[in-house]
């Protein structure tokens, strides 16, 4: 437990921000991590489910609202029987429980020509996990009484996102989705495919 507090302490403090600062600026100001002080309450940061019923997402730190350049930070709950659509994307991912349960879904044949059938993790408070770039992966939470929270760590932002109806759909068939929800209103970038 106390590490787990540690662990979590350290990424927020490395990459939290002033709340004042940011509740007076428009959303898509291109605010600059440089200069502000490091602590920042979380129940203050904007939340949104942008548009999924049973997700709450926080953006702790991101490419395009704060300027983070190497990582990006997101505390998403998930309520039960939710889940992410079956998707991959062009960065690493690291997953931290911090409470709930559920299932982790990943299929390592990102060489295929499609996802493949998934490999079934379970997922509890204080475990992690990592998904490799271009790793097919949802993420259920299979608990039906609590919900499931998660801090997310991705490298290389913003992310691009391609999802899949099914875990048979080819590769060259799933839908890129960039910007991702979270980053629409900020982000002027073209579209890539990087697979």
């Amino acid at each position: 437990m106390v590490e787990r507090f540690l662990i979590v302490t350290l990424l927020l403090s490395l990459i939290s921000f002033s709340s004042t600062v940011f509740a007076s600026s428009p959303p898509c100001s291109s605010i600059s991590i440089t200069g502000l002080p490091l602590v920042r309450n979380i129940s203050e940061i904007p939340q949104d489910n942008y548009g999924r019923a049973g997700l709450s997402h926080i953006t702790v730190a991101g490419s395009i609202l704060h300027g983070m350049n190497e990582v990006e930070v997101w505390l998403q709950t998930f309520s039960p029987g939710t889940h992410t659509p079956i998707h991959r994307h062009s960065c690493e991912e690291v997953f931290i429980v911090l409470k709930g349960s559920g299932t982790l879904y990943i299929a390592s044949n990102s060489h295929m020509k499609y996802p493949g059938n998934p490999e079934e993790h379970f997922i509890f408070p204080n475990s992690t996990f990592h998904i490799p770039v271009n790793d097919a992966h949802q993420l259920w939470n299979t608990n039906e009484h609590e919900d499931l929270q998660v801090l997310v760590i991705i490298s290389r932002p913003p992310v691009k996102v391609f999802t899949y109806d099914d875990w048979s759909m080819p590769h060259n068939a799933a839908k890129l989705k960039f910007p991702y929800y979270w980053d629409e209103q900020c982000s002027q970038e073209p579209l890539k495919d990087e697979l």
